[in-house]
């Protein structure tokens, strides 16, 4: 008996030491990889996973100055959208005065000074000395590119009509060139009163659309919601799914006076970083409002008494918030649901609403992130500190993949990811040490123990600030002998910020994301 307890022993011991056989294996390929979750990570210790806004640069790179803007007295509103294309960032532009919506349409070179060319396409006040792309009392416009339309139809646009009889429905446009736009169809998909994003997501090779619904409309429990559907034709539209709206969470941390929730989710800009076939990204509009305001502000500015939908509450403010989901439906808060745009100095254009313009734009090694700011809080009321009503876009900037970064102290920590595959003969990491911080990288087979020729003691200590710092171990760069192979990556970090890694080809001429 005791020879076959022994033998039963030793299976059981390498039964644990063992990987078992069903462990998945994550095929990253070249993919740049962040860690704006924690998908990719099987254990760490002494790491901190750290949002990281972007810094604001305090200045406005669009404001409401052409002659016929300031004829009418308008001012920038909430939804607007650009694209990079070639080296010209183009931005089409909410526009309000009185009762009217517009979009108009400006263009730069550097990303700061944007010019309104007079395109003659639309009247207004007789003249047709202007940069209106759009008109006809619209909002929440959002252009985007459809890599599936006609040549002539490549350019796309969604906005909600204010007009009857199609108010509350969608305007669905097209442009061959995105400055003269055709209405395609209506939709009616219910409530879609914020900015509308839509794209094709190439995970399930169908259109998604992210818009608005509405609870309890006009009610004073009244709340809002970010939902989903998805389309193969871009007029059907179905599987209906909620992805954004205020948990247990967002509702316990104040007490409303009233039925509303003291939160809910005015609208969100979604798109897939840092290409068609990256992570979903997030950036959530919620609008606040849990305080009682001073009595003559309860009832908006004209003083009536609406019991149906319930009076106004403070601070009516709205900032941006961060998620990620890795299918679109999906999302989880990131940095602990602080505010990765918050609003700005108290007096200054964006100190009450703070609105991100989808897409941010790849400058060099940064991220720029646009944004449309105003000192008057969604109930209309200007911010005390100021003298004016103000409105304008600005900007604010991030480094390369900088979203959220796995952070080690003076201390020390590490960090070790699930099996993965990758292509690729480089190893690349975004990652900034400071001047007395390191990281090493050491790879490990599928038990789990460092491959020679790839182990902590053979690694390089790198030292330094780059989105794109080669690892090393010793005089070996390459690791083309393990792509294509199951291997978990050990990350030894002490006093420095990892934000990304990524596998390249030796012969990759510069990072061709855009």
């Amino acid at each position: 008996m005791f020879p076959i307890l022994v033998l039963v022993m030793c299976l059981v011991v390498w039964a644990d030491a063992t990987p078992s056989h069903a462990e998945t294996v994550i095929d990253i390929g070249s993919r740049r990889q962040l860690f704006v979750d924690r998908d990719l990570v099987e254990s760490s210790t002494g790491v901190a996973f750290t949002m990281n806004a972007p810094s604001r640069t305090g200045r406005t790179v669009l404001l409401a100055d052409a002659p016929w803007e300031k004829a009418v007295k308008g001012h920038i509103g909430a939804c607007c959208s650009l694209l990079k294309e070639g080296e010209k960032i183009r931005l089409w532009y909410d526009f309000r005065f009185g009762d009217s919506v517009q979009v108009a349409y400006a263009e730069s070179t550097d990303g700061i000074h944007f010019a309104k060319p007079s395109l003659g396409l639309h009247v207004l006040d007789g003249s047709k000395e202007n940069n209106i792309v759009m008109e006809s009392k619209i909002g929440g416009s959002a252009v985007w590119i459809d890599p599936r339309a006609p040549k002539d139809q490549r350019y796309r646009s969604q906005c909600k009509g204010y007009n009857a009889p199609n108010e509350g429905r969608l305007y669905c446009y097209h442009s061959a060139d995105g400055i003269s736009w055709t209405l395609w169809q209506h939709l009616d998909i219910g409530a879609c009163d914020t900015q509308n994003i839509a794209f094709w997501d190439t995970r399930i090779e169908r259109y998604v659309l992210y818009t608005r619904q509405n609870p309890n409309a006009g009610t004073p429990a009244r709340s809002r919601v970010v939902r989903r559907f998805e389309s193969d034709d871009l007029q059907h539209w179905e599987n209906e799914t909620i992805v954004m709206q205020a948990d247990a969470a967002d509702n316990a941390i104040y007490t409303s006076p009233t039925p509303k929730p003291p939160v809910d989710y005015y609208g969100a800009a979604v798109f897939r970083y840092p290409d068609p076939d990256g992570v979903y990204i997030m950036l959530s509009q919620p609008f606040w409002h849990f305080k009682r305001r001073p009595p003559n502000e309860r009832w908006g500015k004209d003083g009536k008494e609406d019991l149906r939908k319930g009076e106004r509450l403070g601070p009516a403010t709205i900032d941006v918030r961060l998620a990620v989901s890795r299918n679109g439906v999906d999302f989880r808060r990131a940095g602990g649901r602080k505010p990765f745009l918050t609003l700005g100095p108290a007096g200054a254009f964006d100190s009450r609403i703070v609105w991100a313009i989808p897409n941010p734009v790849r400058m060099g090694d940064e991220l720029w992130f646009y944004y449309v700011g105003r000192n008057r809080d969604h109930d209309g009321y200007i911010d005390p500190n100021a003298s004016d009503s103000l409105s304008g876009i600005g900007l604010a900037i991030m480094r390369l993949d900088g979203f959220v970064s796995a952070d080690a102290d003076y201390s020390g920590g590490e960090l070790t990811t699930h099996l993965l595959s990758f292509e690729g003969d480089k190893l690349e990491v975004n990652v900034d040490t400071g001047g007395g911080g390191v990281l090493q990288v050491e790879v490990l087979d599928e038990a789990g123990a460092p491959i020679p020729g790839y182990t902590q003691t053979e690694a390089t200590l790198l030292c330094g600030n780059s989105v794109r710092m080669p690892v090393a171990w010793g005089d070996r760069e390459t690791v083309l002998p393990l792509s294509g192979k199951p291997v978990r990556l050990r990350f030894i970090m002490r006093d420095c910020k990892l934000y990304a890694f990524g596998f390249v080809a030796s012969d990759r001429k510069g990072d061709t994301r855009g």
